[in-house]
């Protein structure tokens, strides 16, 4: 099973900075939660993104993922042409509700509230996403995913836990 499938991961603190450009390499965000099983147990979740390079001759960065989910690691380094930034955030906060969005402030204790779009698909399985798309580094705020199983939904409720943004 893939480690970041059925499972609820939401980002919640940051450390505040005055002028906060991104993307830039340095950039890492950390979500954490709680995934349901299929035979009801539940397992924490860690995912973090963190950019560790930008190659200015081929205009990529490299962006290191790891997710961890009980005792399941996994880590690998993408390489990509695009990152969210501010910019990207305006326009969809501007684009919200007339694609289908839902315009919520979302609390991350300590670091404060962050004005998001809240957009809810569908998967081919069944699955429903919710996320919450923010002004911060790499884009989700918050995300929760209800799966379904033998006909049942397994509802995964958010808990805000922790961001760790721009170390």
């Amino acid at each position: 099973m893939k480690l970041y499938k059925l499972f609820s991961a939401l980002v919640v603190s940051s450390f505040s900075l005055q002028a906060w450009a991104y993307p830039s390499v340095g950039d890492k965000v950390q979500w954490t939660g709680t995934v349901q099983q299929r035979d009801g147990t539940q397992k924490s979740v860690r995912i973090v993104k963190e950019v560790v390079k930008f190659d200015k001759e081929t205009k990529k960065w490299t962006v290191k993922y790891e997710a961890t989910m009980g005792n399941d690691v996994v880590s690998e380094h993408l390489e990509v042409t695009d990152l969210y930034s501010p910019e990207r955030f305006k326009q969809i906060l501007a684009n919200c509700v007339t694609s289908g969005g839902v315009l919520e402030k979302v609390e991350a204790p300590p670091a404060g509230t962050y004005d998001t779009c809240k957009m809810t698909t569908k998967n081919a399985d069944g699955s429903i996403v919710e996320k919450w798309w923010g002004n911060i580094p790499f884009g989700v705020v918050s995300k929760s995913t209800k799966a379904v199983v033998k006909g049942k939904k397994l509802a995964d409720i958010p808990d805000l836990q922790s961001i760790v943004a721009g170390l």
